[in-house]
């Protein structure tokens, strides 16, 4: 199994920390570091260096503007294109490699914000506004052609790829269209990506679900997702788990200690899952013991977790209203 760490809120000056540096060799975690829009430094071409000499692989992690967008998305494909290519230029003239990019397509930042601050009926209203104004396959279309000729420009590069996704997308995957990706604002299946992670972080489903989703219907969920994943992706298929600290939302939900996740990691593993993330580095950094969110995790066993009748429903009524939307 191969082993990822996000890190979004890390220098890379504290990454290349002697103790951060003996943590993830010892345990052969590769990282994936975000590189904020216009903050490239010699920093991260010391982290890339560190990184590739322990063997490890790291990843840059690019990320726009709030103003942006802060994700690459259809509406910001082609300043997103323009921000990879400075970086290899960049890298070039650092004389040091990139062994992997992160394309991590979400739905703009914006959005986001809008629909966490609405409130009530205002919150389903936001959401379908978003619904119509984001649904237009021609300039998905489009999109989609800038990052099919990145996906070409990054591999010219001797990089590869890994595009963190949406769970939602396991609806686009099932039915073999592109419905949900227009919506969301994210070309994902058009494009020969090197590596889709499905990002089920099974922490915020339950806590956001206000104690409605229990623990073990969120694993069940995770399963499922993971097996459909393997099947209709293959090789390509990655699962990003948890979280272990708030992310670029603020109010995520998270995982206290690594038992908490384990049986996250086991379903993943039940469902033949072979390259798995964690997010995020900074709280195991964090907890008292870091080294043992790593030991959980290769400690963990195969493990397919009971069905749910309340999550069969939701994954049901979700399939459902896929057909119904336009």
């Amino acid at each position: 199994m191969r082993l990822r760490v996000w890190a979004e809120f890390i220098t890379p000056e504290e990454l290349c920390a002697p103790r951060v540096v003996a943590l993830l060799k010892r345990y052969r975690v590769q990282p994936c570091l975000a590189l904020p829009y216009g903050h490239l430094s010699s920093g991260y071409a010391r982290y890339l260096q560190t990184y590739i000499d322990e063997e490890l692989e790291p990843a840059l992690w690019p990320t726009m503007s709030d103003e942006q967008g802060y994700w690459p998305h259809e509406g910001n494909a082609t300043e997103f294109s323009d921000y990879v290519r400075q970086i290899f230029h960049w890298a070039h003239s650092m004389r040091v490699k990139v062994p992997w990019l992160a394309v991590d397509l979400e739905t703009p930042f914006y959005q986001w914000q809008e629909q966490s601050g609405a409130r009530g009926l205002n919150k389903i209203t936001t959401v379908m506004r978003h619904y119509k104004s984001n649904r237009h396959r021609a300039r998905f279309d489009q999109a989609s052609g800038i990052y099919l000729s990145l996906q070409e420009y990054i591999s010219g590069q001797g990089c590869r790829t890994l595009v963190p996704v949406l769970p939602l997308l396991e609806l686009d995957l099932v039915k073999g269209g592109v419905k949900v990706q227009d919506y969301l604002e994210t070309p994902v299946t058009p494009v020969k990506w090197d590596l889709i992670s499905v990002m089920q972080y099974n922490s915020m489903l339950v806590g956001y679900s206000r104690g409605l989703i229990k623990p073990k219907d969120a694993c069940w969920h995770l399963y499922r997702l993971a097996l459909n994943a393997r099947r209709l992706l293959g090789a390509r298929a990655s699962l990003s788990v948890g979280v272990t600290a708030a992310g670029k939302l603020g109010s995520e939900p998270f995982y206290r200690n690594p038992e908490e996740m384990r049986p996250d990691i086991e379903a993943a593993l039940a469902a033949g899952i072979e390259d798995l993330a964690v997010f995020c580095l900074e709280g195991i950094l964090r907890s008292t013991r870091p080294e043992s969110w790593f030991e959980m995790i290769h400690s963990a066993s195969p493990v397919a977790p009971g069905r749910s009748l309340k999550m069969q429903f939701v994954r049901s009524a979700a399939g459902l209203l896929y057909h119904l939307l336009p």
